[in-house]
């Protein structure tokens, strides 16, 4: 045997504890990032995100149907917000099929508000998302 195999020997119990230990802090520093709590559903940051998935899954719906997009384009155009609404709203009596879809996507932002016990936004409710503010406010 080498002088440098008779290092590596003599090396290998110290360097087996070395990972032995690191493993067990390892598996300890999971032990404590189970333990912690679910994060608060109702943080502000929480509602942000949920806010935030909730615009992306509308914008996304509108890109792929121009027709919807158009009619909240021409409603954006409105004097009033009450004209706003009613512009999206006989669109959407018309076309059920676009009401049921709106209502899908927002859907999970207004269980949320809910279950968080806050009210819902202007143009949030009604079921369908928008309210008597009607979008854009």
């Amino acid at each position: 045997m080498t002088a440098g195999q008779r290092l590596s020997v003599a090396r290998a119990p110290r360097l087996l504890a070395a990972v032995g230990v690191a493993g067990s802090m390892a598996l300890a520093a999971a032990g404590v990032a189970q333990a912690q709590p679910a994060p608060d559903q109702c943080s502000p940051a929480a509602l942000m995100r949920a806010h935030a998935a909730t615009m992306n899954q509308m914008a996304d719906y509108l890109d792929s149907h121009p027709d919807v997009e158009q009619v909240f384009a021409d409603a954006r155009g409105r004097a009033t917000p009450q004209e706003r609404h009613d512009v999206i709203e006989a669109y959407t009596g018309a076309h059920p099929d676009v009401a049921a879809a709106l209502r899908d996507i927002h859907r999970p932002m207004q269980d949320l508000r809910s279950s968080c016990g806050l009210p819902m936004h202007p143009g949030m409710h009604g079921g369908m998302g928008f309210g008597p503010m009607g979008p854009g406010q």
